[in-house]
Formats: C-alpha cells, sequence, structure tokens
C-alpha cells in the first residue's frame, strides 16, 4: 500500500467488530485500555497526512497477547495496527520489548530478505492518540497454517515445509556484530560472547517462573546447563534467530492454493545460534530441502539442541501459569523439558 492518497468518503457506516476468531480472553475486561474506532481512524489520518481517509470497519483479530485490529479502509485496502498489550497484563521479561522488536524485524527483512513479510509504516512507541505504543503495519492476505494443519495433504505439506526452509535460511544468513536479544542489539548494549547472551535468556525466564512460583527443576536446569555452557563458545558469529518463524500461528496460507503468502509475529527475535531457529528442531526432510542442508550433529552441536529444547519448554511453561487461557500444552512441555535434562545429565 502506498503512503499516497486512498480512496475518497464512503457512505457506509463504519463498524467496530470483535472476530469470531479472536482471543477468548475477555474483551470486556479490556475495553478500557483497548483503541476505539475513532483514535485508530485519527491515527490513519495523521500517519497518511489526509483527512480524505476513512476506515470502513476495524476488526480485532485473534491475538496471543497483543491487541492487534484489521482496519478495513475505503478505497478496499485494509491495515494492521498491533498495539501493545491492555495495561494490567503482567509481561515476561523477553516480553517487554516486543513490538520495538518486531519494528526492528521487520525493517531488516524488508530490506535484507526476499521474505514476504508485513510492510512497516508506522512504529509510534508513546502511541500518540491511541494513547498505548502500536506498530501500523500492512495485512499478510491468508489465514493461518494452524487452520489447514489437520486438513493438508502430505504434497501440500512437504511444500509448505520446504518453502520454510528456504525462508529459515534467508533469516540466518543474516548477521550482527553482538549476541542477544534484538533491544539490547540495536542499541550496542549486546554480548560479546552467545554464552552469555543464551544464558541471560535462560536465567531471564527462570526468573518469570519463580516469580509465579512455578515448579520446575530449576536446580537441575541451572546446572546442566552450566556444565555444558561451554559448547555455547562453539558459536562464533551472531545470526538472526527467529524463535517462533515456523510456528503454525505465524504461517499464513492462500485459502485456494494453499501455499505461503506470509510470515507474521517477529517480536521474539534474537542473534545467536541458527541451531536455535523455529523450524530447526524436528525439521522434515523437505523443510531441510528448503534450507539447503542438514546441520551437521556434531557432540557439540548436539548439546546445544538440548539446551535451547530446556529454555523453550522453560517459556512455554512459564506462559501458560502466566496466561493459563492459551493454547499451550503444558504437559507435553514438561515432558520435552524432562527429556531434554535427562539427556544432557548422559552427556
Amino acid at each position: 500500500m502506498s503512503h499516497g492518497r486512498h480512496g475518497g468518503r464512503s457512505t457506509t457506516r463504519p463498524s467496530f467488530a470483535v472476530s469470531s476468531s479472536s482471543s477468548s480472553s475477555s474483551v470486556s475486561s479490556q475495553i478500557g485500555a483497548s483503541p476505539d474506532f475513532s483514535s485508530i481512524q485519527k491515527v490513519m489520518r495523521d500517519v497518511f497526512r489526509s483527512s480524505e481517509i476513512t476506515i470502513q470497519q476495524v476488526e480485532r483479530l485473534q491475538g496471543r497477547l497483543y491487541q492487534v485490529y484489521l482496519s478495513k479502509l475505503g478505497d478496499g485496502s485494509s491495515l494492521v495496527v498491533k498495539c501493545s498489550p491492555p495495561f494490567n497484563t503482567r509481561l515476561l521479561r523477553h516480553e517487554k520489548h516486543g513490538l520495538e522488536t518486531e519494528r526492528k524485524a521487520l525493517e531488516t527483512l524488508r530490506e535484507y530478505t526476499p521474505l514476504p513479510v508485513p510492510r512497516l509504516i508506522k512504529y509510534d512507541s508513546h502511541g500518540g492518540d491511541l494513547g498505548m505504543p502500536f506498530i501500523l503495519m500492512t495485512q499478510v492476505p491468508g489465514r493461518r497454517l494452524s487452520e489447514f494443519s489437520s486438513i493438508l495433504s502430505a504434497s501440500e505439506r512437504n511444500t509448505i515445509d520446504r518453502t520454510l526452509g528456504g525462508y529459515v535460511r534467508s533469516l540466518t544468513v543474516l548477521s550482527a556484530t553482538q549476541y542477544g536479544s534484538t533491544h539490547r542489539v540495536f542499541s550496542k548494549r549486546g554480548s560479546s560472547s552467545w554464552r552469555e547472551a543464551f544464558l541471560a535468556l535462560l536465567e531471564a525466564a527462570l526468573r518469570d517462573a519463580e516469580d509465579m512460583l512455578v515448579t520446575v527443576p530449576y536446580d537441575n536446569i541451572r546446572c546442566y546447563i552450566g556444565r555444558h555452557s561451554h559448547r555455547l563458545d562453539e558459536v562464533t558469529e551472531p545470526r538472526l534467530v527467529a524463535i517462533y518463524a515456523c510456528n503454525p500461528n505465524n504461517v499464513i496460507l492462500d485459502e485456494q492454493t494453499r501455499q505461503i503468502t506470509g510470515l507474521v509475529g517477529f517480536s521474539n527475535v534474537v542473534w545467536g545460534d541458527p541451531l536455535m531457529s523455529g523450524g530447526i528442531e524436528g525439521g522434515s526432510d523437505a523443510f531441510f530441502e528448503g534450507y539447503g542442508e542438514r546441520p551437521v550433529r556434531t557432540e557439540g552441536a548436539k548439546v546445544r539442541m538440548l539446551m535451547y529444547a530446556t529454555y523453550r519448554a522453560v517459556l512455554q511453561i512459564v506462559a501458560y501459569h502466566y496466561r493459563p487461557q492459551l493454547e499451550v500444552d503444558e504437559l507435553n512441555a514438561r515432558r520435552s523439558l524432562t527429556n531434554a535434562l535427562n539427556d544432557l545429565a548422559q552427556m
């Protein structure tokens, strides 16, 4: 979508709707902290510097954490407004810079990769008329892969996996000068080693768990990760790691062709070991065909993969306890954590 003029005034009455697929977490309890129709329209007019822009409808979309709105304009186009979580939401430590991270990630991916990601139009860390930080971006047309997973043919699944493998390769060739979370790296406050950066990420997740009195084997996690932490020094160049790049909720498909139309959800991107990227763990043959190679499973790589599995499991368990309404399989996450720790103990 151009930043220029849009269609003229419409006689259709505007509306504000909650999508039937939106999150079941209480919309009413968040209403006081949510943007309204008029504030979203004012933001659009301010961004494009035109009083002629008319919004036909604002629809709230499903979101695990953020408040996401699809704004349908009078000229038939659509834009997405992604706002920070409601003020009463307790954030995990890695979530506190989510919108800033997504902004930096989208700008980087649009400039340096061919990936079909939304085009960032506006990022406002203060919020202006919305009263909260937000991102305004183009819409990726289609539906989530999670809505198709059970009905895809083997051939369609292979095509999707092969495409995702190529996309993850495009992500992991991007490098930086420091390790760690995106907001720290871009502000030149990143780490000089992947060991330091990863241990800080893991410790932040464990502290989130401790804050909520979540029962996990803290001592074992710290012991086994610490015992093998020297393996993290085998990573010698910070590469872009999109942890949730292949999450079925973040992959958008064309409803008819069932091919990928875009990727969304880049609020958790770090710079470190490509082996921690979404899709690598448990990737199919088709995925690695698209990726270009199957990572060499050296002793060090195997250990690091187990460390990353531990980290992901802790994130899932903690997220479940902070937001039990989310579709998180806690039992599976705990099973994965136990298996990873058992394997680390034997190495």
